[in-house]
């Protein structure tokens, strides 16, 4: 089965249209579910939420922690110091 696909969420973003095959079971349930003139807008939604959560996934955990390192504010040795002496009294 295949669907044509056409975003029109935002007539501001540019738009390609994409034919994409599914099972069968797939369709079905997409047909259902979405009203008949907004599988479009679905798909799109599906997939750019399923994009951004692929690119949120960890790739280098040191990475990862460098940049939460770098939005974390700055705290100086000193502090740092006599927190750790105060954790061990």
């Amino acid at each position: 089965m295949n669907l044509i696909m056409n975003n029109n969420m935002n007539s501001s973003l540019n738009t390609q249209r994409v034919t994409v095959s599914l099972p069968d079971y797939i369709y079905r349930r997409l047909v259902k579910q979405v009203p008949e003139r907004q599988v479009s807008r679905f798909v799109a939604s599906v997939l750019e939420e399923k994009l951004f959560m692929h690119k949120k996934q960890t790739t280098d955990p040191i990475d990862d922690f460098v940049n939460l390192r770098r939005k974390l504010p700055k705290i100086s040795d000193k502090k740092i110091f006599a927190a750790i002496r105060k954790g061990r009294m």
